[in-house]
């Protein structure tokens, strides 16, 4: 939630900054830079253990958070939310891998989409709060209602001692007795490269996904002239959207395959976005039409969660905490170029070049990248 709540007020975070939108989106590309960290902390969960990352992603969500509601310029809230990124880098991959290492691979596609709906139920109930909370107080406002609650969980996970407690690591290095980067190349070598292409498939979805997710908020204030509070409730389709997809993933992922469900909502996520600046007419259809985008993006994205936790098992944490980093890259890209798209060809500039980088993943899954079960060895 504490990044979600900046997609769709960026206008007005903009305005409350005193900076153009395309500069506001400085934000988000902070954001992507920070999360490239995010393989050295996969591969600290493998050597140590998920509850330690698990722990002190809380700690930096609880602080970050603080930052960005007391950043006193521009600047200083860039600084502030790359900071606050860091807590997402820390303790997604910590958790994923913690599923990949207890859940076996025939219940993990229905665990990790259960998992998943917890990120839409943040947006379903918090981007409306958020919204409220700006149009009432600030744009500041959240960071500290998203702080509270941050502090809540870290004091729940602290008490819960037995979550991710027992070490996981494939590896017996010791920290102190060689390089950190010598360390962390050994880890990333023993991915395989059928899993980096696998990784790619994140990249580019969340490229597409970000390219509207960034012009959205912009795009319906401008066509149908909605408010700031009024953009919040309209937020609710997105995460009824992503709570079906994840239900969808739960409930077909195991039972259809990993990959062929991934192939499948690849194939509707291209449809879904050339289909949508055709439902701009009216602001029904074209809340039909985000719907149709963010059900198709997050089924494919968790659906390939647990496709892509069996791909290099020994070095499930970092691998997961490169995908973390890949899907930053895609952000890194999107933030940079979205907010231009959108001002020289509108939503149609900013749909054709999702729809394009989705069947790129559709081609490189189709042709490139197999499905492996546990005590199987993909080909070469």
């Amino acid at each position: 939630m504490q990044m979600r709540v900046i997609y769709p007020f960026l206008p007005a975070i903009s305005r409350g900054l005193g900076v153009p939108l395309q500069t506001t989106s400085l934000i988000l590309t902070a954001r992507a830079l920070a999360n490239l960290s995010s393989p050295l902390y996969g591969a600290l969960s493998d050597r140590f253990g998920r509850r330690a990352l698990m722990l002190a992603g809380l700690v930096i969500l609880t602080t970050g958070t603080l930052f960005v509601a007391l950043a006193p310029s521009f600047g200083a809230v860039v600084v502030a939310v790359a900071f606050l990124s860091l807590s997402k880098a820390v303790f997604d991959p910590a958790v994923l891998a913690y599923l990949g290492d207890v859940v076996p691979y025939e219940q993990r596609g229905r665990l990790m989409a259960i998992l998943a709906m917890m990120w839409p139920a943040s947006w379903f109930v918090g981007v409306p709060v958020a919204g409220f909370l700006i149009d009432a107080v600030s744009w500041r406002a959240p960071f500290l209602f998203i702080g509270l609650l941050s502090l809540l969980s870290l004091a729940l996970m602290v008490r819960a001692r037995s979550i991710g407690a027992t070490p996981a690591a494939q590896s017996q290095l010791s920290l102190p007795r060689i390089k950190v980067r010598a360390w962390l190349r050994e880890r990333l070598a023993g991915i395989g490269y059928q899993a980096w292409l696998a990784v790619s498939i994140s990249l580019l979805l969340v490229l597409a996904a970000e390219n509207v997710y960034i012009v959205y908020g912009a795009w319906l204030e401008t066509e149908f002239g909605l408010s700031v509070a009024a953009l919040g409730v309209v937020s609710i389709v997105i995460g009824v959207a992503e709570l079906a997809a994840e239900g969808a993933s739960a409930g077909w992922v195991d039972r259809i395959g990993k990959r062929r469900a991934v192939l499948a909502g690849l194939m509707a996520n291209v449809l879904a976005y050339l289909l949508l600046p055709h439902l701009a007419a009216s602001l029904p259809s074209a809340l039909l039409g985000l719907f149709l985008v963010y059900l198709t993006f997050d089924f494919s994205i968790v659906s390939a969660i647990p496709l892509l936790s069996e791909l290099a098992p020994g070095a499930r944490g970092t691998l997961m905490a490169v995908n973390v980093a890949a899907m930053a890259i895609g952000r890194l890209v999107s933030s940079l170029s979205a907010a231009r798209l959108w001002s020289v060809g509108g939503l149609v500039g900013n749909t054709t070049v999702s729809a394009a980088a989705v069947f790129l993943a559709l081609i490189i899954l189709a042709r490139l990248v197999e499905e492996r079960r546990p005590g199987v060895e993909l080909s070469v």
